[in-house]
């Protein structure tokens, strides 16, 4: 038996030309370092973790089932850098953080955070830093709950050199950060390289607007396709997840 469709249903992800032309654009560029290199383009290299996710102060009205109420979820952690440059050099950080049964139809949901400021318009700019998670990320892209525009960010919580744990925070329609809950690493495993998808393993209650969707899906699926064919006729094994 087939799974499940989680995919967001046709009519919110019909994409815009701009939007379009710049989703194709990306998939290019990363569609030939796909290529070249035979692995995945971006965040290639990381340290996965097994992690719990509390949530404390919960959001009932917003209509996230696994932001309505209090409790402790068991999840994935993957910390990397976006080019892999060595440690110490300049980089976008990445943390990916996936949570079994939050997404659709009881399906995992996949959530991507990148380093960026955390002003009303910073949290929109990518920031290189020299450590790949010892910074605030949020999830860049916009995501929305009902009416409301929704963007989540994750800090590091006391030790910002080697952090194990990191505050997780909510955004509505553009407003200040509200702390939520706490993402607690607990054991580093062995770094499977899993592609984390955010738009397929959608977070239940909240819906990709079309641009977005647009913008990152074709980079999304030509960088598989190119990264799987790549590594057939070199003889490699692509990373698990690819």
């Amino acid at each position: 038996m087939s799974s499940p469709d989680r995919r967001p249903p046709a009519t919110d992800r019909v994409p815009t030309p701009p939007s379009r032309a710049a989703g194709a654009a990306l998939a290019t560029g990363l569609g030939v370092v796909a290529w070249t290199t035979g692995r995945k383009p971006l965040h290639a290299v990381g340290s996965t973790w097994a992690a719990q996710l509390r949530v404390d102060s919960p959001l009932p009205g917003l209509g996230v089932p696994l932001l309505d109420q209090r409790g402790v979820h068991p999840c994935t952690v993957r910390v990397s850098r976006a080019v892999g440059t060595p440690e110490g050099w300049w980089d976008v950080g990445g943390l990916a953080l996936r949570i079994p049964g939050a997404g659709m139809l009881g399906g995992p949901a996949d959530l991507l955070f990148a380093t960026t400021g955390t002003g009303r318009l910073s949290r929109y700019l990518l920031r290189p830093v020299r450590q790949a998670a010892t910074r605030p990320l949020t999830t860049l892209l916009p995501t929305r709950a009902g009416a409301r525009s929704v963007a989540l960010l994750v800090r590091p919580a006391g030790d910002h050199e080697q952090p194990r744990e990191y505050e997780l925070a909510v955004s509505l329609d553009g407003g200040a950060w509200t702390g939520i809950g706490l993402i607690h690493l607990e054991a580093q495993q062995p770094d499977t390289r899993s592609r984390f998808d955010p738009i397929v393993e959608q977070l239940e209650g909240t819906a990709t607007p079309p641009w977005v969707v647009a913008l990152r899906e074709p980079a999304y699926r030509w960088a598989r396709r190119l990264s799987r064919r790549r590594s057939t006729e070199t003889g490699a094994l692509p990373a698990a997840g690819e």
